[in-house]
């Protein structure tokens, strides 16, 4: 006699019954998830390189032997199917054995080359309709419940408590990789699994470009120094930017950091649920615009975070995607002077029923970045 399975924890539950029900709106009667960011968000299972097959009434994940143990710690509900040879040809013989003859795939994540080897597991009428469908799973991840709120704080803290042990033991003569490496460590230290993303610390005139790599540029008096980093915590991540200053603050800084400052607290004060993103967007690049720097806030406005860096959701000059409450995004005008410096500031910002609510809680002001 098998033994019975557990049931999911109500999270969960209420993830893959919200799927389903999106499956039948959209009339897809299986789906197979290849994301591996969706299916941890439907699992609870943190692993990777694993596919789940999900109907109406089966929800099957596909992983090998690495995984064996920690899919039954962590999601022990599903029907795991272990595999010995290819992932393709894994879901290939599920297919037959379940006969699935129309299946849902995700256009964001399933490659071309999957999709033609996964139509080579069958031959003649014996291959289902494979027909590609976007952004299902990715739809119910914009607006997050209270669980992965409250990790999207924690991640938040971890990150913040990391920069102001980090900003006590800066000095002259650190270079930028040894400040990055430094912030990382204390985010680790407090329980990060890793960064978000490879942190950004940028040193004077590095700070004019946006996606700057650290290097061995040394911090000397009188240099602004950007920083924009964030905690991996639980599955979910936190985006963070702040400038500071050791020494004095150059003139053109200053003042430019003033000028991205209000722009960013005036978007953040626009921000409530039926407002366009680009609405948003609009109310910050009018200010930097007005300033004389248009040209100089080349990037969007921000984006939406949660299991991955940068969600679906875009805060940007073209973006029609409307604001509902539960969505976290972040808000991060920058103005960019090459062969000067640049100035970001960036905070997450939860949208609530009424407005919404700044989850960061550093301060930005120019005195506080003042070291």
């Amino acid at each position: 006699m098998s033994q019975k399975r557990p049931q999911p924890d109500a999270f969960i539950a209420a993830r893959v019954a919200k799927l389903r029900a999106a499956m039948v709106e959209r009339k897809v009667p299986a789906l197979l998830v290849t994301s591996f960011a969706d299916v941890s968000y439907l699992t609870g299972f943190e692993g990777d390189d694993s596919f789940a097959l999900v109907t109406p009434e089966q929800f099957v994940l596909v992983s090998d032997s690495r995984y064996e143990e920690q899919i039954s710690r962590e999601c022990p509900w599903v029907e795991a199917v272990i595999r010995r040879k290819g992932i393709i040809l894994e879901v290939g013989k599920l297919l037959k054995r379940l006969r699935i003859t129309r299946l849902g795939v995700q256009a964001e994540s399933m490659t071309l080359r999957q999709h033609e080897s996964l139509r080579g597991e069958f031959k003649g009428k014996t291959a289902p309709r494979i027909v590609p469908v976007a952004d299902l799973v990715v739809a119910l991840r914009h607006i997050k419940d209270e669980r992965e709120i409250a990790l999207t704080e924690q991640a938040i803290a971890i990150a913040e408590h990391g920069f102001e042990t980090l900003k006590a033991h800066l000095k002259v003569g650190m270079t930028e990789n040894e400040i990055a490496s430094l912030l990382v460590h204390e985010m680790r230290k407090r329980g990060a699994l890793n960064a978000s993303f490879d942190t950004i610390v940028a040193a004077g005139a590095n700070g004019s470009l946006p996606h700057y790599r650290p290097g061995a540029v040394a911090l000397q008096n009188n240099m602004p120094l950007l920083i924009d980093w964030g905690a991996r915590f639980a599955g979910y991540v936190s985006d963070l930017t702040r400038v500071v200053f050791f020494g004095r603050v150059p003139r053109v800084i200053e003042d430019i950091y003033g000028v991205v400052l209000e722009a960013q607290m005036a978007a953040i004060d626009a921000i409530k649920p039926g407002k366009t993103a680009r609405e948003i967007d609009r109310v910050a690049r009018g200010i930097i615009k007005k300033a004389g720097y248009g040209k100089q806030f080349g990037h969007g406005l921000g984006h939406g975070i949660g299991r991955d860096i940068h969600e679906a959701i875009a805060l940007n000059a073209t973006s029609k995607i409307k604001l509902e409450p539960g969505m976290i995004v972040t808000v991060e005008p920058g103005i960019y002077l090459p062969g000067v410096g640049g100035v970001r500031i960036e905070d997450d910002v939860l949208i609530t029923a009424t407005g919404c609510r700044v989850l960061s809680r550093l301060p930005k002001t120019l005195e506080s970045a003042r070291l």
